[in-house]
């Protein structure tokens, strides 16, 4: 019989698809993150908000153009939505903030009303559904006598609850913010400020999880209106808002501390003046995020998901004016790693000439259960894009062998086990090591069990995989998700 060489697939990168079974987990399954740039129509948005972009657990994210936005995942556009209506003004931008698992999105539109004393804008939240369609809520916030006003929706959880803040503008004309929640079932609800001067406030809510609990910052004034640190809140309906100090005196004793996300354990993130941090509000333990080798470097805390995957930003030493901010990943296992290294000559591909990639301002928005980020990227020039960050196996085969086991012939694959530097250890993300097996590279079947001469051999140096030809001749190695057990998506 005439044994045909397989072809090595070692830089295959892929993740597992229903009914693929680990192996045990391995120490050298690595994660490295690929820097994808979403699309509209086969156009990158050159469009980026502090608000949007945020990627659900089904990895669906939100795009906006000037007046439609759309839905994408995995590569494809599966809803396109149009910001027009009737309402009485000329329309001028939308941004979706914030979409669900249910495919219920939340975010803002802007109006140019025009009359004999100038331009206004007007910026008013909506609601949007597949079924139901845009419906405008422009009697959710305030407005000035002129028509003017600005109110918002940022994010919108699992039950349809939103989180939002409207501007409140004063008869002196100073302007302060007013955060609130909202829902169709329950109406707004407005979420009161902790500090006020001459009945001058301002409240930025940020995060919003499962349970109804709001993080964010509100000004503490030193004073005057222009004199204030920003402090850190939380609230939930039944002990209102709470300056952190409150719940950990010691942890949150600086002047300037902030929260910007919370997740269904109540595990909090966010920064204290220069260095980020995650907060365990049940243990009541504090942890500072820095970067193992660059401790100097400041870090911010953006984003976290429900494995406590928290996402954030570390300050670049750039040559060029310009100081930029790469994204990070933290957790407890791996502690801090820089993200830039993972993708640098793919965003290289797509900077303008002359755009140094060290002075880009690279921002999570948010991270889902899989460990997808979603993340603007801004540049010293007008070049921008909304891009989400995705994790892939970063495995190889060092060799492959035609031999013999037993009588049986087939191929031998081998793994030298090293330390990938730079890479997270994919448990840290809650992934483990499997793999799959084909005989033409178009079908794949799990490699499933140590039988019909299959062998798997795991050493502190090495991983063996024997495969007969009888069963396959191509093996690729995949990620496998260790808490469901289920196909990753994103």
């Amino acid at each position: 019989m005439r044994l045909t060489y397989p072809i090595n697939v070692s830089n295959y990168t892929a993740l597992a698809f229903a009914g693929t079974i680990a192996f045990a987990s391995s120490v050298s399954a690595q994660v490295r993150y690929e820097l994808v740039v979403p699309e509209v129509m086969g156009t990158p948005v050159n469009h980026v908000s502090a608000q949007s972009n945020e990627i659900n657990e089904n990895g669906e994210t939100l795009l906006n153009r000037i007046s439609t936005f759309a839905v994408w995942n995995d590569g494809a556009i599966t809803h396109i939505a149009s910001g027009l209506s009737e309402y009485p003004a000329t329309f001028s931008s939308i941004n979706a903030s914030s979409i669900n698992p249910f495919q219920q999105v939340v975010g803002s539109k802007t109006y140019l009303h025009r009359d004999e004393s100038g331009n206004h804008f007007d910026t008013f939240p909506f609601y949007w559904d597949p079924s139901n369609g845009l419906v405008d809520l422009d009697e959710l916030g305030a407005r000035t006598a002129n028509g003017a006003g600005n109110t918002v929706l940022y994010e919108i959880n699992e039950d349809g609850l939103a989180l939002g803040s409207t501007q409140l503008v004063a008869e002196d004309g100073r302007s302060g913010s007013q955060a609130f929640t909202w829902s169709f079932a329950q109406g707004r609800a407005d979420i009161q400020p902790l500090h006020s001067f001459e009945n001058h406030s301002v409240t930025t809510p940020h995060g919003l999880n499962a349970l109804g609990t709001v993080v964010g910052v509100y000004r503490q004034f030193n004073g005057s209106i222009d004199s204030y640190h920003e402090r850190a809140f939380i609230f939930d309906s039944a002990n209102g808002s709470r300056d952190l100090s409150e719940l950990d005196s010691n942890f949150f004793q600086s002047d300037h501390y902030t929260a910007r996300d919370i997740n269904d354990s109540e595990n909090l993130v966010g920064e204290r003046d220069r260095v980020a941090y995650f907060y365990d509000l049940q243990s009541k333990v504090g942890l500072e995020i820095r970067l193992k080798e660059d401790a100097h470097r400041a870090t911010r805390a953006f984003a976290l998901n429900n494995n406590d995957v928290v996402a954030g930003t570390v300050e670049n030493d750039s040559a060029s004016a310009s100081s930029g901010f790469a994204p990070f990943i933290w957790t407890r296992n791996s502690g801090a790693v820089e993200l830039l290294p993972h993708f640098m000559s793919a965003l290289e591909q797509i900077l303008p000439a002359g755009v140094d990639p060290m002075a880009c301002r690279i921002t999570p928005k948010s991270i889902n259960s899989s460990a997808t980020l979603s993340a603007s990227l801004q540049t010293p020039t007008s070049f921008s894009r909304e891009i989400v960050l995705k994790p892939v196996l970063d495995f190889r085969w060092n060799s492959n062998q035609v031999v013999a086991e037993n009588g049986v012939a087939g191929v031998k694959y081998t793994h030298d086990k090293e330390d990938l530097n730079g890479s997270i250890p994919a448990a840290a993300l809650g992934y483990e090591i499997a793999f799959e097996c084909s005989s033409d590279m178009k079908t794949w079947h799990p490699v499933s069990s140590e039988n019909n001469g299959i062998r798997h051999l795991e050493t502190e140096t090495s991983i063996e995989l024997f495969l007969p030809f009888a069963q396959c001749t191509f093996v690729r190695p995949v990620l496998k998700r260790i808490q469901e057990g289920e196909p990753t998506g994103y």
